[in-house]
């Protein structure tokens, strides 16, 4: 029962590199940044696609990878466009970008919001709903953990770069860790971290 996926490796990666020992803060996708702000955390390493709401109160590092949002449902269930939302349920992580997207775009639809991704794997993977507004790791997810079910991605809502979060005024935290994923995209080490988990 040990954290692991894409963000874990990269967390661990840099800070070897770093040379600190890394302690994992269990977060929610409606916490990070506030864990950030607080001190709770010192950096978010945790899917955090960069959009101007979140530029405005917290740093980011330039880009060390990209991350799409998907709508995804069993393979029966036609789904092409947010139009067929239309009365249909739909699952989301509370706090993400994958919620507002679908909160935005899909204005008839009944948005259902978990508190966790792995509470939302869960409804999913049990039937509990059918359609959710995720990342294709996790339909991966989801589709190892209930084959039955058959989840496929629908459509592409929206692609994000992935930033590392940090909180505002610390230029010199955030120049090593620019450098680091220079180097560390340059030799190929998150390129091969981000396609282990994401393909």
């Amino acid at each position: 029962m040990k954290p692991t996926g894409s963000d874990v490796e990269t967390a661990r990666l840099l800070a070897r590199d770093l040379g600190v020992e890394l302690e994992i803060v269990q977060t929610t996708g409606a916490n990070r940044i506030p864990f950030l702000q607080t001190g709770k955390a010192d950096i978010v390493v945790s899917s955090l696609s960069v959009t101007p709401e979140r530029e405005k109160v917290i740093d980011f590092s330039v880009p060390y990878a990209h991350i799409l949002s998907v709508i995804a449902g069993p393979k029966p269930v036609g789904i092409k466009g947010f139009e067929d939302l239309a009365g249909k349920r739909v699952a989301s992580t509370r706090g993400t970008t994958n919620d507002k997207l679908a909160t935005e775009a899909a204005k008839d639809a009944q948005i259902v919001r978990f508190d966790d991704d792995a509470t939302l794997i869960t409804a999913v993977t049990s039937g509990q709903v059918d359609i959710v507004a995720t990342s294709p790791a996790l339909v991966k997810t989801m589709r190892e953990n209930a084959p039955q079910r058959d989840i496929e991605v629908k459509f592409v809502m929206k692609g994000f770069p992935l930033g590392i979060g940090m909180r505002k005024g610390e230029p010199r935290l955030q120049k090593w860790i620019n450098d680091w994923i220079q180097a560390n995209t340059a030799n190929g080490q998150l390129t091969a971290i981000h396609k282990k988990f994401h393909g």
